[in-house]
Protein backbone atom coordinates (compact mmCIF):
# COMPACT_ATOMS: atom_id res chain seq x y z
CA UNK A 1 0.00 0.00 0.00
CA UNK A 2 2.86 2.58 0.82
CA UNK A 3 4.51 1.77 -2.60
CA UNK A 4 1.29 2.35 -4.19
CA UNK A 5 0.94 5.47 -3.05
CA UNK A 6 4.19 6.80 -3.43
CA UNK A 7 3.87 5.58 -7.23
CA UNK A 8 0.65 7.82 -7.55
CA UNK A 9 2.39 10.98 -5.90
CA UNK A 10 5.31 10.34 -8.18
CA UNK A 11 3.06 10.13 -11.29
CA UNK A 12 1.20 13.25 -10.01
CA UNK A 13 4.46 14.92 -9.74
CA UNK A 14 5.31 14.09 -13.18
CA UNK A 15 2.01 14.95 -14.62
CA UNK A 16 2.06 18.67 -12.89
CA UNK A 17 5.72 19.47 -13.86
CA UNK A 18 4.61 18.38 -17.65
CA UNK A 19 1.57 20.63 -17.47
CA UNK A 20 4.18 23.21 -15.89
CA UNK A 21 6.49 22.77 -19.05
CA UNK A 22 3.69 22.89 -21.27
CA UNK A 23 2.40 26.43 -19.82
CA UNK A 24 6.19 27.64 -20.16
CA UNK A 25 6.43 26.91 -23.83
CA UNK A 26 2.92 28.66 -24.45
CA UNK A 27 3.81 31.64 -23.02
CA UNK A 28 7.30 31.45 -24.50
CA UNK A 29 5.77 30.42 -27.92
CA UNK A 30 3.13 33.45 -27.46
CA UNK A 31 6.16 35.77 -26.46
CA UNK A 32 8.53 35.18 -29.09
CA UNK A 33 6.25 35.01 -31.76
CA UNK A 34 4.18 38.44 -30.17
CA UNK A 35 4.98 41.18 -32.57
CA UNK A 36 7.27 44.44 -32.07
CA UNK A 37 8.27 47.87 -33.97
CA UNK A 38 11.90 47.62 -35.54
CA UNK A 39 14.03 50.14 -36.64
CA UNK A 40 16.06 48.69 -39.17
CA UNK A 41 19.68 49.38 -40.48
CA UNK A 42 19.60 47.30 -43.69
CA UNK A 43 22.50 48.25 -46.23
CA UNK A 44 21.28 48.25 -50.38
CA UNK A 45 22.92 43.86 -50.30
CA UNK A 46 19.87 42.99 -47.60
CA UNK A 47 22.52 42.72 -44.39
CA UNK A 48 21.26 43.91 -41.80
CA UNK A 49 23.29 46.44 -39.57
CA UNK A 50 21.31 47.26 -36.54
CA UNK A 51 18.04 46.21 -35.38
CA UNK A 52 16.91 48.24 -32.15
CA UNK A 53 12.84 48.04 -30.62
CA UNK A 54 11.11 51.37 -31.16
CA UNK A 55 7.79 52.41 -30.00
CA UNK A 56 5.67 55.66 -30.29
CA UNK A 57 7.54 57.88 -28.61
CA UNK A 58 10.73 56.62 -29.57
CA UNK A 59 13.15 60.14 -30.89
CA UNK A 60 16.47 59.52 -32.55
CA UNK A 61 19.14 61.55 -34.43
CA UNK A 62 21.64 62.10 -37.03
CA UNK A 63 24.31 63.86 -36.23
CA UNK A 64 26.89 64.51 -39.25
CA UNK A 65 29.97 66.97 -39.63
CA UNK A 66 29.06 68.69 -43.39
CA UNK A 67 31.83 67.94 -45.96
CA UNK A 68 32.31 71.59 -47.54
CA UNK A 69 31.21 73.84 -44.40
CA UNK A 70 33.16 71.50 -41.75
CA UNK A 71 30.56 72.33 -39.50
CA UNK A 72 27.99 69.68 -37.46
CA UNK A 73 24.71 69.02 -39.14
CA UNK A 74 21.70 67.76 -36.39
CA UNK A 75 18.89 66.39 -37.57
CA UNK A 76 15.95 65.30 -34.99
CA UNK A 77 13.50 62.48 -35.39
CA UNK A 78 10.47 60.91 -33.65
CA UNK A 79 8.02 58.51 -34.30
CA UNK A 80 4.45 58.72 -34.68
CA UNK A 81 1.64 56.44 -33.98
CA UNK A 82 1.46 55.45 -37.69
CA UNK A 83 5.07 54.41 -36.95
CA UNK A 84 6.58 56.77 -39.64
CA UNK A 85 10.02 58.62 -39.03
CA UNK A 86 9.08 62.22 -38.89
CA UNK A 87 11.69 65.13 -39.03
CA UNK A 88 11.08 67.67 -36.37
CA UNK A 89 14.17 69.63 -36.28
CA UNK A 90 16.97 70.77 -38.16
CA UNK A 91 20.14 72.20 -36.32
CA UNK A 92 22.96 73.69 -38.42
CA UNK A 93 25.91 76.01 -38.34
CA UNK A 94 26.39 77.46 -41.76
CA UNK A 95 24.06 79.66 -44.33
CA UNK A 96 26.18 78.19 -47.49
CA UNK A 97 26.68 75.17 -49.61
CA UNK A 98 23.50 73.65 -50.22
CA UNK A 99 22.65 73.25 -46.50
CA UNK A 100 18.76 74.22 -45.81
CA UNK A 101 18.33 77.45 -44.17
CA UNK A 102 14.58 77.88 -45.58
CA UNK A 103 11.63 77.16 -43.05
CA UNK A 104 9.02 75.19 -44.67
CA UNK A 105 5.49 75.77 -44.42
CA UNK A 106 4.21 75.36 -40.85
CA UNK A 107 8.09 75.43 -39.18
CA UNK A 108 9.55 77.91 -37.46
CA UNK A 109 13.56 78.62 -37.20
CA UNK A 110 15.76 80.14 -34.23
CA UNK A 111 19.32 80.54 -33.55
CA UNK A 112 20.29 78.77 -30.20
CA UNK A 113 24.13 78.51 -29.41
CA UNK A 114 25.70 79.14 -32.46
CA UNK A 115 23.50 77.06 -34.72
CA UNK A 116 20.61 77.81 -36.94
CA UNK A 117 17.52 76.10 -35.63
CA UNK A 118 13.97 74.96 -37.77
CA UNK A 119 11.51 73.75 -35.70
CA UNK A 120 8.26 71.71 -35.87
CA UNK A 121 8.99 70.76 -39.40
CA UNK A 122 7.01 67.27 -39.02
CA UNK A 123 7.65 65.95 -42.41
CA UNK A 124 7.09 62.27 -42.22
CA UNK A 125 9.38 59.55 -43.79
CA UNK A 126 9.25 55.83 -44.98
CA UNK A 127 12.61 55.26 -44.52
CA UNK A 128 15.71 57.67 -44.64
CA UNK A 129 18.92 56.63 -46.31
CA UNK A 130 22.49 56.87 -45.62
CA UNK A 131 25.65 56.78 -47.04
CA UNK A 132 28.21 57.42 -44.21
CA UNK A 133 32.29 58.07 -44.42
CA UNK A 134 34.79 58.92 -41.81
CA UNK A 135 35.39 62.00 -42.23
CA UNK A 136 31.67 62.76 -41.53
CA UNK A 137 32.21 61.55 -37.99
CA UNK A 138 28.71 60.58 -38.60
CA UNK A 139 26.47 59.51 -35.40
CA UNK A 140 23.21 57.57 -34.82
CA UNK A 141 21.26 57.91 -31.73
CA UNK A 142 17.76 56.25 -30.99
CA UNK A 143 16.73 56.77 -27.47
CA UNK A 144 19.98 57.82 -25.96
CA UNK A 145 21.63 54.87 -27.55
CA UNK A 146 24.33 56.06 -29.99
CA UNK A 147 26.26 54.13 -33.08
CA UNK A 148 28.92 55.42 -35.03
CA UNK A 149 28.03 54.99 -38.05
CA UNK A 150 31.46 56.47 -39.68
CA UNK A 151 33.13 53.19 -38.84
CA UNK A 152 32.32 49.60 -40.31
CA UNK A 153 30.68 47.93 -41.05
CA UNK A 154 28.41 51.09 -41.63
CA UNK A 155 31.11 53.26 -43.34
CA UNK A 156 30.95 53.11 -47.17
CA UNK A 157 27.76 51.47 -47.64
CA UNK A 158 24.43 52.78 -48.39
CA UNK A 159 21.79 51.86 -45.70
CA UNK A 160 18.18 53.07 -45.49
CA UNK A 161 16.52 53.24 -41.80
CA UNK A 162 12.91 52.01 -41.69
CA UNK A 163 10.26 50.39 -39.16
CA UNK A 164 9.19 47.11 -39.66
CA UNK A 165 6.51 45.31 -37.66
CA UNK A 166 8.44 41.98 -36.52
CA UNK A 167 8.03 38.82 -34.49
CA UNK A 168 10.24 39.13 -30.87
CA UNK A 169 11.99 36.02 -32.08
CA UNK A 170 12.58 37.69 -35.51
CA UNK A 171 13.88 40.69 -34.09
CA UNK A 172 16.01 39.17 -31.33
CA UNK A 173 17.72 36.95 -34.27
CA UNK A 174 18.41 40.34 -36.25
CA UNK A 175 20.00 41.56 -33.39
CA UNK A 176 22.35 38.54 -32.38
CA UNK A 177 23.12 39.26 -36.46
CA UNK A 178 23.46 43.09 -36.57
CA UNK A 179 25.85 41.99 -32.87
CA UNK A 180 28.09 39.60 -35.39
CA UNK A 181 28.69 42.43 -37.91
CA UNK A 182 30.78 44.35 -35.84
CA UNK A 183 31.57 41.93 -32.75
CA UNK A 184 29.49 44.11 -30.39
CA UNK A 185 25.93 44.68 -29.73
CA UNK A 186 23.94 46.58 -31.87
CA UNK A 187 20.31 47.93 -29.66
Amino acid sequence: MYESARKRHSLRGRRLAGLLFGIFLLIGGFVLLSSVHVMLGEADNGDVLLAQRVNTDTQWSSRYIHSVEKCPIIEKYEIDDQYKMVLMESWNCSFGAGIATQSPPGATDRLEDGYYVIDDIDKPFDDVLFHPVSIAEQELTIDGETWQISRQPFEGRTFSLKIEKETRMTYLWQRLFAAGQEGESYG
